[in-house]
C-alpha cells in the first residue's frame, strides 16, 4: 500500500529559551498540538457534520483513522435506499413472442426500505420509476414511462423474512408474485443483506491506520468487500477525505477499475450478470461498521438480467450510478 503525505508546506519553528525547562516543555507541547491540529484538519469532515454520539466511537488520531469492525452490529436497524441509474445504452429485450433491440436513454429510480430486528427482516419497495426527457419543449419535467429494463409490475406489498435454524424463509401475504420472489431469494438472502448494509460485510479493511492519499488495490478474493458476488476484476481505492452520510462518519475513497459478477440476485427476484468498468467515482465506507453507505460511479457496462438466471434483457452502454442509504440504529 502506498502512503502519501496530505499536508504540504508545513514547517515548524520552535524558539525555546534556555533559561526555563518549563517554558521549553510548554513550547514543545504547543508545537506538537499545532501539528496534530493540522493533521486532524486534513482528516476532518469537509462541510458535512457527523452525529456527535457516533463520532465518539470513531478511532481517529493524528496518524489516521481505523475502520472499526469490533463494535457489535446493531440488532435493530432501518435503511432507506435511493438508487438512481442514468442510462444510455443499446438494449436487447426478449420474450416468448418477440425479440426487440432499441436505444434507451433515461433514468431509473428505486427507493426501498429495509427494516431489520435480529432474525426478522421486512423489505418494502416505495418507488420504482423510469423517466425520459419530455419531447414537449414547453415542459421541463421528465416523462415517466414503462421501465424498459424491468417490464414487470413493481411489488408494493412488504416482503418479510424470518431466519430459523440458520435459514431464511420469505413471506408475502396477498401477493402471489411477491411470495414467489420471497422463495427465490431466501437461499441468497444473507448476500443481499450484506450488499445493502443490513448486515456486516464478511471482508473488511485491516486494522492499520489510513490517511488521505493512501492507495488500496482490491482484487480476487477480496472483491466482495466492495461488490458482493464479484469474482473477477481489480478496483483501485484512493482515500480522499472523511465525510458523514446522514450524520454517519465515513471515509470517502476515489474509485476506478473493473469487476465482473455473475448470477447476482436482487430483491425484485431478478438475477443479473454484470461486466463493469468504473471510469471514475466515489464510495463512502463507514468508520464504525463493515458497511458502505453511498456510491457515485460513472461506468461502462455490459449486463443481462432475468428471472431465475434466464436472460430477458441484455444491454451495453454508459451507466451513472448513485446510491445513498439513510442508515439508522433504532
Amino acid at each position: 500500500m502506498i502512503r502519501r503525505s496530505f499536508i504540504s508546506g508545513l514547517t515548524l519553528f520552535a524558539v525555546v529559551p534556555l533559561s526555563s525547562c518549563d517554558k521549553a516543555r510548554n513550547a514543545a507541547g504547543k508545537a506538537t498540538s499545532v501539528v496534530k491540529e493540522k493533521i486532524a484538519e486534513g482528516l476532518s469532515n469537509q462541510g458535512t457534520t457527523a452525529d456527535p454520539e457516533l463520532q465518539k466511537s470513531v478511532d481517529q488520531t493524528a496518524e489516521g483513522v481505523v475502520f472499526r469492525k469490533d463494535l457489535p452490529f446493531p440488532p435493530r436497524i432501518e435503511i432507506r435506499t435511493t438508487r438512481r441509474r442514468t442510462i444510455e445504452c443499446r438494449l436487447l429485450s426478449q420474450s416468448l413472442l418477440e425479440k426487440r433491440t432499441e436505444s434507451v436513454s433515461g433514468t431509473e429510480i428505486r427507493i426501498f426500505k429495509i427494516e431489520r430486528a435480529s432474525h426478522h427482516v421486512r423489505y418494502t419497495q416505495e418507488q420504482s420509476t423510469f423517466s425520459v426527457p419530455s419531447k414537449d419543449p414547453a415542459k421541463n419535467e421528465d416523462q415517466i414511462i414503462a421501465n424498459p429494463l424491468d417490464p414487470s409490475v413493481p411489488i408494493t406489498r412488504p416482503i418479510e423474512f424470518r431466519k430459523k435454524d440458520g435459514k431464511w424463509k420469505g413471506y408475502a401475504s396477498g401477493d402471489f408474485r411477491a411470495t414467489v420472489i420471497a422463495k427465490q431469494i431466501s437461499p441468497v438472502f444473507d448476500r443481499l443483506l450484506a450488499d445493502h448494509a443490513a448486515a456486516p460485510r464478511p471482508l473488511w479493511f485491516s486494522k492499520r491506520r489510513f490517511k488521505p492519499g493512501d492507495r488500496i488495490d482490491v482484487s480476487g478474493d477480496t472483491l466482495p468487500m466492495l461488490m458482493e458476488g464479484a469474482k473477477k476484476g481489480n478496483i483501485t481505492l484512493v482515500l480522499e477525505k472523511i465525510e458523514a452520510v446522514d450524520g454517519h462518519p465515513c471515509v470517502v475513497f476515489q474509485v476506478s477499475g473493473d469487476y465482473k459478477r455473475e448470477d447476482f440476485p436482487h430483491f425484485d427476484g431478478t438475477v443479473a450478470d454484470e461486466d463493469v468498468t468504473v471510469s471514475s467515482g466515489k464510495m463512502w465506507f463507514s468508520l464504525l461498521y463493515p458497511i458502505i453507505l453511498r456510491e457515485e460511479l460513472d461506468t461502462i457496462q455490459t449486463f443481462s438480467t432475468g428471472p431465475g438466471g434466464t436472460a430477458v434483457t441484455q444491454g451495453r452502454g454508459s451507466v451513472k450510478i448513485s446510491v445513498t442509504r439513510s442508515w439508522k440504529s433504532i
